[in-house]
């Protein structure tokens, strides 16, 4: 059957700008903004589209407007809805309203709000297939026991008498709605919104603003759906206060060793007597790769889809024959792994994983349930490929699938091939969904308390993934593994950072709308009502780092506008290729690097050159080089750092050579060695290049992205948007409603010491720590100077400054962040916990979580308390 669906939306728009209109089935573009459907201009402001859909089946569909002009693209917040039946009017009209993206009213309706805090029971809204109108609107910070109604100037809508207004009901696509047969009405037909208490039977208030107008007459075989935004009421700014926590820091009387997803509703229980709103967690994504210890940094995920077997409470899964030798450890290791003071993360997953196996054998046959299948059908498109790439690892030991025998690109038939070719196969690659299967039953369950208890969960998109992952062996396409991600030197390291993520293929991602990128936050929004976006700078520019280099002092930023050797001539910089972009390394470096070993130094890993210049042998002469021999980790770091002795870094691009420069060159010898003339203007192209000439490129290229993935589901998106952050950043984040994370002793004003907290915007988080920092006791001890300067210039004391941050001094600083204009102010659980006098470490370097200053760090950190117990 034909369906005709035409939209009309009013929009004041000048010269130049043209109204697309997206959406998620084919004839509206299918989520891909290069196909996006072009609307005709009419007049007085009304831009029209005009489709035709044919349906065998009901059809559910999303679509939203974005403007174009020239290569800029603005697109509208928030989504909307349709439902398309067998007995739907063959005549669909929508009549539509502009949602500005960085209205408040669309982080009032994201999931936290829409599902924790002012839930609304959804109905099936009455007589809505045979209404000729139907009127949809969102009233977000709306208490359970309000609805809306509406009040016109017709018999139908009350005659304007708050007595008899019409009562609108909460639909499933979160609009508050109302049908009705306007047939014989003369239009227009003025109208507006109020709110109405259903347990008094009471008209409150009517929305404000002008009346609204209805143009459109009801005609046979049509439907008229009004898309009209918001209620237009004074709303509160709305503030709540969070807890962060990773779940393997957990601690409870029934856990093992490790906080379990078991161990949430606990925590639930103590935020709720403290009127915390919101816990927040780091990534709980699979990231198995060597079953070692460095496999407990949870950012280097092995798939964007699957939880971490670490977080598996094994009695809930089943329990083993007493006989069975892994139950007869059981108990004694649960206690020896409970008393110690951190994870230890081998032994615990060692044990579970072996424990899981037997369950799997004991209970496979029951697996089949209804349930089951229900969830594997849903999840498929990534369990599948998990579950393989899973198998494989284990038998080949080594996640680089680029050394397995088989399979080393992922072929979804090759895969059905290889579990259907042999009954043991299939065995080991099922017991992974039986894994994942218990894992998203227990999430599932924590999560449905927690959410009762009106408490929000918030998760952590981490930048990457793991070079070698489910999702680059899936789709090597999307990421460029010639590159790592990483971040250039900061307050945490003067190295700079290399986290070794491969770098994204953004154009394409772009090919097809962004699907990869859709389909993880789609599967993320099932368990979280917020996510956390880590290092959002990366959807701007991201530093990459040459497979070569292993610091993070070797990258670039990309994408960037380079420096061109016309460029440094024009300049009158007098260029030498080698001269700049290799290592400067003359006779008196190495002898005031190694003093007497340097003419060892020299003979065994030296080249000499012409003019008492020096280059490293062909064995040595790249990082990764270096890293790979067996050399002493004092020597390693010396020879690295003979190698960071450049200028500029040479880039084959298109086949034209450019050149990045070094960031911080104005540190390097060879700058030093350089004329007065020539470092003054390399300063100068140095300055242009890192804070001027990328800004219209960097803010491109998050308008590109950041949008669209935006719109993939209705949680509450957080930017951390903390280090090097470009102009283009906050006001980008700011336009599409992205809240931004701030922290006082990590001000955004150049020049300041300490950001004030009343100047910090609502839409952002305020914490004081996160896990990549001290909590404030560290902190506290590593600073005396600017702790000094913080306890006198910021919480205003004047008395002596303590010598350690105490329950008293945490007050003062909690007490002040709560008072900011935020809308969350989070706090890492550990500072809550000292607040409250419970047992903590003496040393509290031993609470930090992470320290990026460390490559390979041990993600390891216990609260020092049971749950139970607080």
């Amino acid at each position: 059957m034909y369906y005709r669906l035409r939209f009309y939306l009013h929009y004041h728009t000048y010269f130049g700008q043209n109204i697309y209109l997206l959406g998620n089935i084919p004839v509206l573009g299918n989520n891909n903004p290069q196909n996006a459907l072009q609307l005709h201009w009419l007049s007085n402001g009304w831009w029209y589209a005009d489709v035709h859909l044919h349906l065998d089946d009901p059809v559910t569909f999303q679509y939203y407007y974005l403007i174009r002009e020239l290569e800029e693209t603005t697109i509208e917040g928030g989504i909307r809805q349709v439902t398309i039946q067998a007995a739907s009017p063959y005549d669909q009209l929508f009549v539509d309203t502009w949602n500005e993206a960085a209205a408040l009213e669309n982080n009032w309706s994201a999931a936290p709000f829409t599902r924790v805090f002012f839930p609304h029971s959804s109905v099936k809204i009455p007589g809505q297939l045979s209404a000729t109108h139907v009127f949809k609107v969102k009233a977000p910070l709306l208490e359970p026991q309000h609805t809306v109604c509406i009040l016109g100037s017709c018999d139908v809508l009350g005659n304007w008498n708050p007595q008899h207004p019409v009562i609108m009901q909460y639909a499933a696509d979160g609009w508050f709605t109302a049908a009705m047969d306007l047939h014989d009405v003369p239009v227009p037909i003025r109208y507006k919104y109020g709110i109405y208490d259903r347990e008094r039977r009471q008209f409150l208030e009517y929305e404000q603003g002008e009346n609204r107008q209805l143009l459109n007459e009801a005609q046979p075989g049509m439907q008229v759906t009004m898309h009209d935004g918001f209620v237009r009421r004074h709303y509160q700014h709305w503030k709540g206060t969070g807890v962060a926590v990773p779940v393997f820091s957990l601690r409870s009387k029934k856990g093992f060793g490790t906080g379990e997803f078991a161990d949430m509703p606990l925590l639930a229980d103590w935020a709720l007597e403290r009127n915390i709103k919101l816990i927040q967690l780091l990534p709980i994504n699979d990231t198995i790769s060597s079953y070692t210890w460095k496999d407990s940094y949870p950012y280097a995920a092995i798939s964007s889809f699957a939880l971490h077997p670490l977080y598996i409470h094994l009695p809930a899964v089943g329990i083993l024959p007493d006989r069975h030798p892994l139950q007869q450890e059981m108990e004694s290791l649960r206690t020896r792994l409970n008393e110690k003071s951190s994870v230890d993360y081998e032994a615990i997953m060692d044990f579970k994983m072996k424990y899981m196996q037997a369950l799997y054998i004991q209970q496979q046959d029951d697996l089949l349930s209804a349930g089951y299948w229900q969830w594997f059908t849903v999840n498929e498109h990534w369990l599948l490929p998990y579950a393989v790439f899973s198998y494989l690892r284990d038998v080949h030991q080594t996640a680089d699938y680029t050394s397995w025998d088989k399979l080393q690109t992922y072929e979804a038939r090759a895969a059905k091939v290889l579990m259907a070719s042999d009954a043991q196969v299939a065995t080991g690659i099922r017991f992974y969904f039986f894994v994942q299967y218990h894992l998203h039953l227990q999430l599932q369950s924590a999560i449905t308390v927690i959410r009762k208890k009106g408490i929000a969960l918030k998760g952590d998109i981490p930048i990457g993934v793991s070079r070698y992952s489910v999702d680059t062996w899936m789709y090597p396409d999307l990421f460029n593994t010639e590159m790592q991600a990483g971040a250039p030197p900061d307050a945490f390291t003067s190295e700079g950072q290399n986290w070794g993520f491969p770098v994204y293929n953004w154009a394409a991602m772009e090919a097809d709308g962004f699907e990869w990128w859709r389909q993880r936050l789609q599967h993320m929004s099932v368990y979280f009502d917020a996510f956390r976006i880590d290092h959002i700078l990366g959807f701007f520019r991201i530093w990459q780092i040459p497979r070569e280099s292993v610091q993070g002092l070797m990258g670039y930023f990309h994408p960037a506008v380079p420096v061109s050797r016309e460029e440094l001539i024009f300049l009158d910089i007098d260029f030498n290729e080698d001269r700049f972009c290799k290592p400067y390394i003359t006779a008196a470096m190495l002898e005031e690097i190694f003093g007497n070993y340097a003419s060892v130094v020299k003979e065994t890993y030296l080249i000499s050159l012409p003019h008492g210049k020096y280059a490293l042998r062909p064995d040595f002469d790249t990082q990764r080089k270096v890293e790979g021999q067996a050399l002493p980790k004092g020597l390693k770091t010396a020879l690295h750092h003979l190698l960071t002795e450049i200028l500029f870094i040479k880039v084959e691009r298109h086949g034209t050579t450019v050149y990045h420069p070094r960031f911080d060159l104005m540190s390097t010898t060879s700058f030093q060695a350089l004329p007065v003339a020539a470092q003054e203007k390399l300063r100068q192209l140095y300055h242009h290049y890192f804070y001027v000439r990328q800004e219209h490129r960097w803010r491109k290229e998050g308008l590109r992205k950041l949008p669209y993935i935006c719109k993939a589901t209705d949680m509450l998106i957080c930017g951390e948007d903390l280090g090097m952050v470009p102009a283009c950043v906050p006001v980008v984040m700011r336009q599409l409603g992205i809240l931004s994370l701030e922290i006082q002793h990590m001000p955004k004003v150049a020049g300041s010491v300490f950001q004030s907290v009343a100047d910090i915007p609502y839409l952002s988080v305020v914490t004081p720590s996160t896990h990549d920092m001290p909590t404030l006791r560290g902190w506290w001890k590593d600073q005396p100077a600017l702790t000094a300067q913080y306890w006198k210039d910021v919480l205003g004391e004047k008395g002596p400054v303590p010598a350690e941050c105490t329950a008293d001094v945490l007050k003062k600083i909690v007490k002040l962040h709560l008072l900011s204009p935020a809308m969350w102010r989070i706090f890492q659980l550990q500072e809550l916990l000292a607040l409250e006098s419970y047992p903590v470490p003496v040393n509290p370097r031993e609470e930090r979580i992470n320290d990026p200053a460390v490559g390979s760090y041990y993600w390891r950190y216990r609260i020092s308390i049971n749950l139970e117990d607080i």
